[in-house]
C-alpha cells in the first residue's frame, strides 16, 4: 500500500515536471529570422506598361512577417534598383503605418528614386529613358527592438515603368500657433501665408524626416503645435505628449530666454505653452523614429 502511494506521488511529480518543461520550451524567444522564407510576390502588372504620375500609387505584396520566434509588429519598406544585383538602390517608405505586408507606395517616390539612381540633380540633366525595368525587394524589421535584424526578401521586377522628372525636395512641416496673435489655420489655401512658419529638412538630409527652423513670436505666451500637412485642424497634428488630449495647452512656466526643452510629440492637439517667454524660438523636430517623435526647442539668450 505504501509503495502504491509512493508510486502515485512520483508519477504526479514527473507529470508536473513535464508540464513545466513544456511550458519553458514554448516560451516565445526572439531569434534571427530565416531570410529565405521572406518573399516578395511578383506583381500582377509586372509586364504591363506602367506610367508614373503625381498622385498615383501601386501595391507590392510580401508573404507576411519573418519568423522572429514570436508574434511581432514588423515594419516594412521597399528597396528599388535599376540593376538586379542592387549595386545601388533607394528605399521607399509605404503609406500608412508601414506595418502591413501589403505595401502601398507612391508613384512620386519611385520617380524620385529613379532620378537619384540615374544621377539626375537638375532639370537639364534629365533624359526620358522610356520604359525601364525596375527591380524590387522588400525589407522587414522590428522597430525599437535592439539587435533585431533587417530581413531582405528575394528580388522581383516591374518591366515597363515610364518615369518622369521628380527631383528631391526638402520636406516641410508647419508650426501653427499665436506668433502673430491670431492663429493661421492649417489649410491648403493658407500655404503661402504659412511659408514663413515652416520647418524644413536640410538639402543634404532629404527624406530624413528631420526639420529645422527659427520662428519669431510677437504675442505674449507662446502657444503652438505642429502640422505635417495642411489638411485642416483635425488631421496631421503633432502636439505635446503627456497632455490630456483635449486641445488644451501644456504649460512650461520655467521656459525663458536661454532655455532648451526636449520633449516628446504625440498625435494630439494639446499645444506647447510658454507663458513667460516672447521672442524667437529655434526648432528641431525629429520624426525619423515614428515610434518616438520629439522636438528640441531653444530660446536664444538675450
Amino acid at each position: 500500500m505504501k509503495f502504491a502511494k509512493l508510486y502515485t506521488v512520483l508519477a504526479a511529480a514527473v507529470a508536473v515536471a513535464g508540464l513545466s518543461s513544456c511550458s519553458e520550451n514554448t516560451d516565445p524567444k526572439y531569434h534571427e529570422p530565416n531570410a529565405e522564407s521572406f518573399k516578395i510576390y511578383t506583381p500582377a502588372f509586372q509586364n504591363d506598361y506602367y506610367r508614373l504620375h503625381d498622385g498615383g500609387t501601386f501595391d507590392v505584396v510580401l508573404n507576411g512577417q519573418p519568423d522572429y520566434g514570436f508574434s511581432a509588429v514588423a515594419q516594412y519598406r521597399l528597396q528599388v534598383s535599376t540593376t538586379q544585383d542592387f549595386a545601388a538602390f533607394e528605399t521607399l517608405t509605404p503609406t500608412g503605418t508601414g506595418t502591413l505586408s501589403r505595401m502601398t507606395l507612391k508613384d512620386a517616390d519611385l520617380a524620385m528614386a529613379l532620378c537619384k539612381l540615374h544621377g539626375v540633380e537638375s532639370p537639364d540633366q534629365y533624359v526620358d529613358l522610356g520604359e525601364q525595368v525596375v527591380y524590387l525587394r522588400g525589407q522587414a524589421f522590428i522597430s525599437g527592438v535592439e539587435g533585431s535584424e533587417v530581413v531582405t526578401s528575394n528580388v522581383t521586377s516591374l518591366n515597363r515603368v515610364q518615369s518622369y522628372l521628380k527631383l528631391p525636395i526638402p520636406g516641410v512641416i508647419y508650426v501653427i500657433g499665436n506668433y502673430v496673435g491670431d492663429w493661421i489655420g492649417p489649410e491648403a489655401a493658407n500655404e503661402a501665408a504659412l511659408a514663413p512658419y515652416a520647418l524644413s529638412e536640410k538639402p543634404d538630409e532629404i527624406d530624413s524626416k528631420k526639420y529645422y527652423g527659427t520662428i519669431g513670436f510677437t504675442a505674449d505666451n507662446c502657444i503652438f503645435r505642429f502640422y505635417t500637412a495642411l489638411e485642416g485642424w483635425d488631421a496631421n497634428s503633432l502636439g505635446c505628449s503627456g497632455g490630456t488630449d483635449s486641445d488644451t495647452p501644456v504649460e512650461f512656466p520655467d521656459f525663458v530666454a536661454g532655455s532648451t526643452l526636449e520633449h516628446g510629440l504625440a498625435k494630439t492637439k494639446d499645444s506647447f505653452s510658454f507663458p513667460n517667454y516672447t521672442g524667437s524660438l529655434e526648432f528641431f523636430v525629429d520624426l525619423s523614429d515614428s515610434a518616438n517623435p520629439k522636438v528640441v526647442i531653444t530660446a536664444p539668450q538675450n
